[in-house]
């Protein structure tokens, strides 16, 4: 399941998207986080720079009175209640000679210079020693340490809390889409009374199911409608052709001119051919409507392909075909003999049809049912998906006789008997099989 979803979040231009608009937003929000850390980080530097300048002006007073000692005590106490500065009380001879100081005290008032610098300040005690307070440096330090993280997990968290939302919303919608995919699919497949599930939340998915349902519906209204007029017209038509042929049939009684009688003889083969198309037009509707009973009986498959190869042998023969007949299982199961055997006769006949002379044309009887092999034209992929619609022909030039009902009829006597028919190429040729379950 979850390698399903990667795959089709992977294919997803929603979720592609999505992502690309996240990492805008993420990139936009790391600059803003990194901004905040160094304002954050500025401001406290800042407000460490006003408490060193408070610090050093209690400790400017005291030496301006030159109270020495109390300025040491003061540093003690400090030092000891963790104070944010360190304090150093260092001879003049170890400053590094950009600080400047008085060589000494004059008068009663001690002279003193406040050097005012970044990391810290310098306040001059007497003629030998000066006072230098830092910040301290480990305090700013573990601020800064301890700010890091805030950040790194203020911009992380957010963006792993985007990306949940945005696989969550992306496979939301793909499951809603794929529901409408197969959905269609199952159209496309030719099943009937497929229905969009329709939610109450009146949303978009709902509208397109609700217009997608209108449209599924309105189809199989106009199929059923064809369909209904294709086998009405077969149906009415017929009687009619019935009638012609015995007419032209007693014509052919009573004529003795040979051209009049070549002339009512192909007038009579044409309307042979029309009702033999009409007739397959009305059992395969009829078939595939189950309007048509069929007695059901066991049936052995062998028989059944053993009698449609010696019915069909003589025609192979014409073109110098073989035609081979191999049972490499039995096979039994209850059917209608006259029906399977039609349908074992269509495929044979149209294996011969198309396969060119010398050519060979296997039967096979196996577990699964019959298959028949020749190595003739074959048909083309995108004629498979249709080959099986009644008046369909592979051959777009119509170089071949028929009516293109004899796969169509195939297809409809499976169906009623439980199975499929099934077409694969033989490289050359084909390989149809009547698969039963």
């Amino acid at each position: 399941m979850f390698s399903d979803n990667r795959e089709q979040l992977s294919r997803s231009s929603t979720f592609k998207l999505l992502l690309y608009f996240l990492a805008c937003i993420g990139m936009i929000y790391t600059v803003f986080v990194h901004q905040v850390y160094l304002s954050s980080d500025t401001f406290h530097r800042k407000q460490l720079d006003r408490e060193l300048s408070q610090e050093t002006e209690i400790f400017t007073a005291l030496a301006g009175i030159g109270n020495i000692d109390a300025i040491r005590t003061l540093i003690a106490e400090k030092q000891s209640i963790a104070s944010p500065f360190t304090y150093h009380i260092q001879p003049i001879s170890t400053q590094t000679a950009s600080l400047s100081y008085p060589a000494a005290l004059t008068g009663d008032q001690p002279y003193f210079e406040l050097s005012d610098l970044k990391s810290g300040s310098s306040l001059l005690l007497d003629d030998d020693t000066i006072l230098r307070i830092e910040i301290n440096r480990d305090l700013l330090q573990k601020y800064r340490e301890d700010l890091a993280p805030m950040m790194i997990s203020g911009v992380a968290l957010p963006v792993i809390v985007m990306i949940a939302g945005a696989v969550w919303f992306a496979v939301n919608i793909i499951q809603k889409l794929q529901r409408v995919n197969f959905a269609m699919n199952r159209v496309l497949c030719g099943e009937k009374n497929v229905k969009l599930a329709v939610s109450r939340n009146d949303d978009e998915f709902d509208i397109l199911s609700i217009h997608l349902n209108f449209m599924i519906e309105q189809i199989e209204k106009k199929e059923a409608s064809l369909k209904a007029l294709t086998v009405g017209v077969a149906h009415d038509l017929r009687t009619p052709m019935a009638r012609m042929k015995l007419r032209i049939e007693s014509l052919l009684a009573l004529t003795s001119n040979n051209q009049q009688q070549q002339e009512l003889e192909a007038c009579h083969d044409d309307l042979e051919l029309l009702l033999g198309m009409f007739n397959g037009l009305l059992e395969i509707a009829n078939l595939n409507s189950g309007k048509q009973l069929i007695s059901k009986q066991r049936v052995d498959l062998t028989t059944v392909a053993q009698d449609a190869v010696d019915f069909l042998q003589p025609l192979a023969e014409e073109k110098q075909q073989q035609l081979i007949l191999r049972q490499d299982a039995a096979h039994q199961l209850d059917g209608e003999p006259s029906l399977l055997f039609r349908a074992v006769i269509n495929l044979i006949e149209n294996a011969i049809k198309y396969t060119p002379e010398e050519g060979r044309i296997v039967v096979v009887i196996d577990a699964f049912g019959i298959v028949v092999i020749d190595n003739g034209e074959g048909i083309s992929d995108l004629d498979k998906l249709q080959v099986c619609e009644p008046m369909y022909r592979a051959d777009k030039s119509r170089s071949q006789s028929g009516s293109g009902l004899g796969l169509s009829l195939v297809d409809a006597v499976m169906k009623r008997h439980g199975g499929e028919l099934v077409l694969r190429d033989n490289s050359p040729g084909l390989r149809a099989r009547l698969y039963f379950n």
